[in-house]
């Protein structure tokens, strides 16, 4: 009995407590830790009830958010329990205010997405996935620069100095940066005009391919050579753009040389053939098709053939184009029509026998 009353002496009151305060900041975390699932399913599906949300609970953005946020409530209630001096209080409480404006700047970007029920309900007004995207990176990049202004007044700074020295670096950098602002701006342009979508086939200047990605600065294509090139936006505005997917038909123009040995009867005969041929092909846009003897040059009767076939998709094209050439190509041999090529006449001068005269008159 005298070694415990003497152990129980020699306890410090203060030391008791700090190791109760321990216990109950470990157990505070550790609650906060386990339930944190618990609580984020309880608040999200009250938000889910009162926003008449079918969603499911664990498949939201912001359920995983939530889930991480309630560690840092642990910790912080946790640290709470121990007696600080106002100083690391105030330093603590600070932090803790940042994450919980970090925190909710995601809750709040997590429901700006083009395919986010409320993104489409209140802002999405448009068809254009371009422009979806667009409006989503303006208003998250609006989100963070308020979160920042707002961390950068609870860290203890003047927002006033702050705003003086954006505008006059804001200044400095439009200046420094005028190709990068011009393109942001030629962005806003392209989305607005909807020249081309993703997915569209265009050719701007000497560049053509697939349009893969659009963004403030530039755009990305896939050209036919599976390369990527990245496009600034202002050269896009300044440039010509042709969008073959806009096409709902593609000309086809070209002309068929005959012989000179072809007569004019049977001219007559393969340009009315070929009219029926093109007019009866399914791919060819009938009051389209113009054939006929276009002029007759030094070796050759040329034929022009124009017309317009009803293939947006450039692969399909090729496929009716080389249809109608195969079909002209059998109408022909089934007339027994040559084709013609260049040709040129050599006169090759035989200079032995022009000698072998001169010298026969020398004789005589």
């Amino acid at each position: 009995m005298g070694n415990i009353r003497n152990f129980l002496n020699q306890i410090n009151v203060r030391d008791l407590i700090k190791i109760f305060n321990i216990q109950i900041a470990l157990a505070i975390f550790l609650v906060f830790l386990i339930f944190r699932k618990l609580f984020s399913q309880i608040i999200l599906k009250i938000v889910f009830k009162l926003a008449k949300n079918e969603g499911k609970v664990k498949e939201s953005k912001v359920y995983k958010i939530l889930n991480n946020f309630w560690i840092f409530v642990g910790l912080y209630l946790a640290c709470r329990m121990f007696k600080l001096n106002p100083q690391t209080l105030a330093h603590v409480n600070t932090i803790f205010q940042i994450i919980c404006i970090l925190f909710t700047t995601n809750i709040i970007n997590s429901f700006i997405a083009k395919d986010s029920k409320w993104f489409r309900k209140y802002i999405n007004h448009s068809k254009n996935d371009a422009v979806n995207n667009f409006m989503c990176k303006v208003i998250k990049t609006i989100v963070w620069i308020i979160s920042g202004f707002i961390i950068i007044k609870e860290i203890g700074y003047d927002l006033t100095d702050l705003v003086a020295l954006l505008g006059i670096g804001g200044v400095v950098i439009s200046l420094a940066a005028q190709d990068t602002v011009k393109s942001l701006l030629s962005g806003i342009v392209i989305l607005t005009d909807k020249p081309f979508d993703i997915g569209d086939f265009i050719e701007i200047g000497n560049y053509k391919g697939t349009v893969i990605d659009m963004t403030f600065r530039s755009i990305r294509i896939k050209s036919n050579d599976n390369a990527i090139i990245t496009i600034p936006n202002s050269t896009i505005t300044s440039e010509y753009v042709v969008n073959w997917n806009k096409l709902k038909s593609r000309r086809l123009e070209f002309v068929l040389n005959l012989s000179m040995e072809t007569t004019s009867e049977k001219i007559k005969n393969v340009v009315e053939k070929i009219k029926l041929i093109l007019k009866n092909n399914p791919n060819v846009l009938p009051d389209t098709v113009q054939v006929s003897l276009d002029q007759i040059s030094s070796y050759s009767s040329d034929i022009k053939i124009f017309l317009y076939i009803n293939e947006k998709d450039y692969i399909k094209f090729l496929t009716a184009k080389e249809k109608i050439y195969c079909n002209i190509l059998e109408l022909v041999e089934r007339e027994n029509i040559d084709l013609a090529y260049p040709t040129q006449t050599v006169y090759v001068k035989n200079t032995e026998t022009e000698n072998h005269e001169e010298r026969q008159k020398e004789n005589l």
